[in-house]
């Protein structure tokens, strides 16, 4: 369900536990310009129709979303170091006007999010506008990561197809555990750490680090057997599993 972000504000945010001097410092910061002159620039009623207007929990604050997307490609993070950003950081938390109690979201909500993005044809054109007049506004040094809005949602593009990748090869992998262990032992030991030990960890990515870990994913996926004449080690444990 659809819901706009509160403009009624806590009388004791992030800003009201510092002393003056630490407030002063503050205001000097990148995140003082975000919050200032930014955060206002997102029209959360434009992104309202990824949410069923009825049959749902309220949404995740769509600002919150869109910042944290945001700023997690400029400082080249994951999306859990960009979570813990925002549950731990002070500037992160003045940067959205969110308290230290509102600072939380899941990696799901971030995944779906990008998901709708790209899902929609005129969605990730949305987001490009919405980025480069944050980036604009708040004056960020987009060449610590990549150099404009486009490529922020090229990035989210890379991303999302890294997710399906492990997602498909996590379950797989996951049913032939369960259903066939032994053709599972079969599947060499360090893609099974990489998708059954690590769960989730091989998807989440640095933007940085995304293209590569694709081509692995891929390579994964359909490995080269020594012998050529045999299929990959996925193709073969699936073909196996059917039987």
């Amino acid at each position: 369900m659809f819901r706009k972000t509160s403009p009624q504000r806590p009388l004791f945010g992030i800003e009201h536990r510092l002393d003056p001097l630490k407030r002063a410092r503050l205001e000097r910061t990148w995140a003082h310009a975000y919050r200032s002159h930014a955060l206002p620039l997102i029209d959360e009623t434009r992104f309202a129709k990824y949410f069923d207007p009825e049959n749902s929990r309220p949404n995740k604050p769509v600002k919150l979303v869109v910042s944290v997307l945001v700023l997690k490609e400029v400082f080249d993070l994951t999306d859990l170091e960009a979570l813990s950003e925002l549950e731990w950081n002070a500037l992160w938390q003045y940067a959205l006007d969110v308290t230290p109690e509102e600072a939380h979201a899941c990696q799901k909500t971030l995944h779906n999010f990008r998901t709708h993005l790209l899902g929609d044809d005129q969605g990730a054109g949305l987001f490009e506008g919405t980025t480069a007049r944050l980036i604009q506004a708040a004056h960020l040094r987009t060449e610590r990561q990549r150099q404009d809005s486009t490529h922020i949602v090229s990035n989210i593009r890379i991303l999302t197809r890294l997710g399906l990748f492990v997602e498909t090869i996590t379950r797989f992998l996951l049913a032939l555990q369960s259903e066939h262990p032994r053709l599972c032992g079969q599947v060499p030991q360090e893609v099974r750490e990489r998708y059954l030990d690590r769960e989730g960890y091989f998807a989440d990515a640095k933007s940085s680090e995304a293209p590569r870990r694709l081509k692995q994913a891929a390579l994964d996926l359909f490995e080269p057997p020594r012998d050529l004449r045999r299929p990959g080690w996925l193709s073969q444990a699936a073909f196996s599993s059917a039987l």
